[in-house]
């Protein structure tokens, strides 16, 4: 049963799940590569940019978030319209449970 229990999830939304974290697991990849990179090449000039590395990691980190998403939605049998108004929900700081 999905969150919102609104409807069922068709072969066609889940493939295009599964096709979509393959996809963010190379993104992963990439900048995961990117990040390593630049830190060896900071630690090489003895420079760091915090800022930039930061950023690079935000990037790795928002994939991270899709895909958990993305995966939850393939486990709890979520439908793309579901998932979109989870992730909404998941944007907004009332509802962080965090925060």
């Amino acid at each position: 049963m999905g969150l919102f229990s609104r409807g069922k999830q068709s072969g066609r939304e889940r493939r295009a799940m599964k096709d979509h974290l393959v996809e963010l697991d190379d993104l992963r990849r990439k900048h995961l590569s990117e990040l390593g990179a630049m830190t060896v090449e900071m630690a090489d000039t003895g420079r760091f940019d915090r800022a930039r590395l930061s950023e690079q990691a935000r990037e790795v980190i928002g994939v991270d978030r899709e895909a958990d998403l993305i995966t939850r939605g393939l486990e709890e049998g979520l439908t793309l319209e579901e998932l979109e108004d989870l992730a909404r929900g998941e944007d907004e700081p009332a509802t962080d449970p965090g925060k």
